[in-house]
């Protein structure tokens, strides 16, 4: 008798394709959509590779997901701090920016914070 499948991904790498096989992408156009080899995401998806934040949020881009969602799988980001998460979520929806400008302000908010946090403890 086969045992159950869990209902939820053990891994970021068995959300990643879990999400893809259910959006419908092959493991080619992922990598075509999102600039990410399919060697860096066949090792990603099997857990040889932990993903960086640029991979996640390219990953995420494709699949039509917040990069918050994937960075919580990732575990990334911390589930208890996500009113951190708002002002990332704002820069992230600025139309005036590009997408790098957006990286670049959140590393340098999530810069000052870890540093407001390392003086506070």
């Amino acid at each position: 008798m086969p045992k159950p499948k869990p209902s939820k991904p053990a891994t970021i790498g068995d959300f990643i394709r879990r999400q893809r096989e259910l959006a419908n992408i092959s493991l080619r156009k992922m990598a075509e959509q999102s600039g990410i080899s399919a060697a860096v995401l066949t090792e990603v998806e099997n857990g040889l590779r932990n993903p960086s934040r640029t991979i996640l949020q390219s990953i995420a881009a494709v699949l039509r997901l917040s990069a918050e969602t994937m960075q919580l799988q990732a575990g990334v980001l911390d589930p208890q701090n996500l009113e951190d998460s708002d002002v990332e979520r704002e820069i992230r929806r600025d139309p005036r920016i590009t997408e790098r400008q957006r990286e670049v302000l959140i590393e340098i908010y999530e810069a000052l914070c870890a540093v407001n946090r390392t003086q506070r403890d």
